[in-house]
């Protein structure tokens, strides 16, 4: 650490003295003094930017946090930062971005976050699990009209539910059976429909994300 003048010295040391988990405190004390926090050398800067896109993350401040985010990943490409605390700090912000990115229900940036994680780390589970979230908050067109076709095929049900019960019970006993039976067909169908459509998007995503992470796994360790 460089020799740091008395006044951000102590700047330094105060915004040290916060408890680690005291987000909110983190956050104020940083924007209070943010103009002076800039002053101080990279490590230290650093190290409170850190410390206070994290705190943005934990309080939920998700916009504000995807633009430190950026931020940060600019700062360790230009300084070449490996690891920071023990940890590998580029991959953490990234997966951290993401996660705030599906927190707001951007999931194609989400998504394409996670991309990028998966192709530095393609060994990685967690990423590959999140992209896999991530695309199953996605629905795709033809989701959306199986969705549709449910509905659709519910609707009928209860209006054949309603005939049944207000005209054939009671005037037209004789085809009691028969709309019974269409009305099991038609939310049998419902439930179908539904189901598949649903266990078919999972499933795609779920090989979508694993496939990825294998192309992904392959040129890195096979080329």
């Amino acid at each position: 650490m460089n020799f740091l003048p008395a006044h951000r010295l102590r700047l330094y040391r105060n915004f040290k003295a916060i408890e680690s988990h005291d987000f909110h405190g983190l956050i104020r004390f940083y924007e209070q003094f943010e103009e002076d926090i800039r002053a101080l050398d990279f490590e230290e800067y650093f190290d409170c930017t850190q410390a206070y896109t994290l705190a943005l993350f934990h309080t939920g401040n998700y916009g504000k946090h995807v633009v430190m985010c950026d931020h940060l990943l600019e700062l360790i490409i230009m300084h070449n930062i490996d690891t920071w605390g023990g940890e590998d700090v580029y991959a953490k912000t990234l997966f951290l971005k993401a996660a705030s990115l599906f927190q707001q229900q951007e999931y194609p940036h989400a998504e394409h976050v996670l991309r990028e994680l998966v192709k530095i780390y393609p060994s990685d589970r967690v990423p590959c699990r999140f992209l896999e979230k991530c695309l199953l908050r996605q629905r795709p067109s033809w989701l959306m009209k199986t969705r549709g076709a449910t509905v659709g095929l519910v609707l009928l049900s209860a209006a054949v539910i309603a005939v049944e019960l207000f005209v054939v019970t009671p005037f037209h006993e004789a085809w009691i059976d028969p709309v019974r039976l269409l009305r099991n067909v038609l939310l049998g169908l419902g439930i179908g429909v539904f189901v598949t459509g649903e266990l078919t998007h999972a499933l795609r995503c779920r090989y979508t994300a694993g496939a990825f992470a294998k192309k992904m796994f392959c040129r890195k360790y096979k080329a």
